[in-house]
């Protein structure tokens, strides 16, 4: 089930998600992504949760209109490490993909350049590689920019 993230899920979520190779590569901490997490929330940026068995196994957060004045953007996906590979990010990129078609045609997200996992993903998910930005969040690392037509 895919629901909009609520305070009570800050914590648990953070936890579970801090964890993941990929946030500690970007220095993410609970307690750094909780504080990060609920400011986006008081933003009124959308957040969905991915519930599993009562606890939240994902987090899609993103901004469903205003990038390059075109589309959405998907800031981040992540699933926690017992969820992985049964679907939940699928679900979780749907949820994105719905949400941000009712307000814009194109959808964006950047994919670090060392993380091929996920740039299979998207690819699978209809995404198209687009563009790099070399050094945008650390600097040994590039950004890919991958974008695809929603409507």
């Amino acid at each position: 089930m895919i629901r909009p993230l609520t305070p009570a899920d800050l914590a648990p979520l953070a936890r579970a998600l801090a964890g993941l190779p990929l946030l500690a590569r970007y220095g993410s901490t609970a307690a750094r992504l909780e504080a990060t997490l609920a400011s986006a929330l008081a933003r009124g940026e959308r957040l969905r949760v991915a519930e599993g068995d009562g606890t939240p196994a994902g987090l899609a957060w993103f901004l469903p209109a205003g990038t390059l004045a075109l589309g959405g953007y998907l800031r981040l996906i992540a699933v926690v490490a017992g969820a992985q590979g049964r679907g939940t990010g699928a679900a979780l990129l749907a949820a994105f993909e719905e949400e941000t078609a009712r307000e814009s045609a194109h959808a964006f997200l950047l994919v670090s350049d060392f993380n091929a996992d996920a740039q299979r993903f998207y690819v699978r998910h209809g995404y198209q590689r687009v563009g790099e930005l070399p050094g945008l969040v650390l600097p040994e690392v590039g950004e890919l920019l991958y974008w695809k037509r929603l409507r």
